[in-house]
């Protein structure tokens, strides 16, 4: 039997009335060899729910202007299944995929829903125009304020604010992940948490 047959039963497999519906989490994964799209397109067709953090730019292509979708973070993939549906898929697509993990060795690392939920309003809310990625290690960002958005198009947003390039950013994180940071919030829309 190949790979992808076993992999075919685990996505036919029936779903019980006792299965946990909490067992569906958010992971994280790099995708290699510009096959993002294709891994992304693979997953929804298994009837997964996936994101991708994108903006819209600006460029300039034979003197016309053209608006193109880039990724935010190139080559992140997120994910939201169960555990052995994604070792299943990572089996099946070992050298393309990377699964962010819980420490050396550890399983693939759920991302708490409200985490997933923030990293998700403020990657969409503004077409990610003011949005931009400094890393995956927020240890080195947590030395600010803690603000809650409480007017504009980030309303509801909550993360640490922090002086970067003489510039007040309002940072949100999926630890482990992605650190973005969000430009261009009035000081006026913000509340300390």
């Amino acid at each position: 039997m190949t790979k992808l047959n076993a992999f075919s039963r685990l996505l036919d497999r029936p779903k019980t009335e006792t299965e946990d519906p909490d067992a569906y989490h958010w992971y994280a994964m790099r995708v290699f060899n510009g096959r993002v799209f294709r891994i992304r397109d693979e997953i929804e067709s298994a009837g997964m729910e996936t994101y991708m953090a994108m903006k819209t730019v600006d460029l300039m292509r034979d003197g016309a202007l053209v608006y193109e979708q880039k990724q935010i973070v190139p080559s992140l993939l997120f994910v939201r299944t169960d555990l052995r549906w994604l070792l299943g898929f990572k089996h099946v697509h070992f050298s393309d995929i990377l699964l962010y993990r819980s420490g050396k060795g550890g399983p693939p690392a759920p991302i708490p829903d409200s985490e997933m939920d923030m990293f998700m309003f403020v990657t969409s809310a503004g077409k990610g125009a003011d949005v931009e990625l400094l890393g995956n290690d927020f240890s080195c960002f947590k030395k600010g304020e803690r603000v809650r958005v409480v007017e504009g198009i980030y309303k509801g947003a909550e993360g640490i604010v922090k002086r970067i390039r003489r510039d007040r950013k309002l940072l949100v994180a999926v630890n482990g992940v992605a650190v973005v940071a969000i430009s261009n919030i009035p000081v006026q829309f913000l509340e300390k948490i």
